[in-house]
């Protein structure tokens, strides 16, 4: 594949990360409510926070910083994924 196909791709993980954040702190449902649907509902393979856990918290904190300074305010890094960094925890700790 080439870099414009994958910078898309990793831009439509981000923003679907992102969107799943917002709906955390907005109170409108779990991470675990999320991850199981979008398995069942939306057929991942895994959660979206599954998967942001095994990318590295930080290191997804970084590559929406760097989003952010390309497409604007919306890729800041939201609160349910900074206070996990600030905290030490992953998505998945139970």
């Amino acid at each position: 594949m080439d870099a414009e196909f994958d910078q898309g791709v990793e831009r439509f993980q981000l923003a679907a990360f992102q969107e799943a954040c917002r709906i955390v702190d907005e109170g409108v449902a779990t991470v675990s409510d999320v991850d199981v649907a979008l398995r069942a509902g939306a057929g991942f393979k895994e959660g979206i926070f599954a998967w942001a856990d095994r990318q590295g918290l930080p290191e997804l904190a970084s590559r929406l910083e760097a989003l952010a300074e390309r497409h604007g305010e919306w890729f800041k890094p939201l609160p349910a994924l900074t206070g996990r960094i600030a905290s030490g925890r992953s998505f998945t700790d139970a």
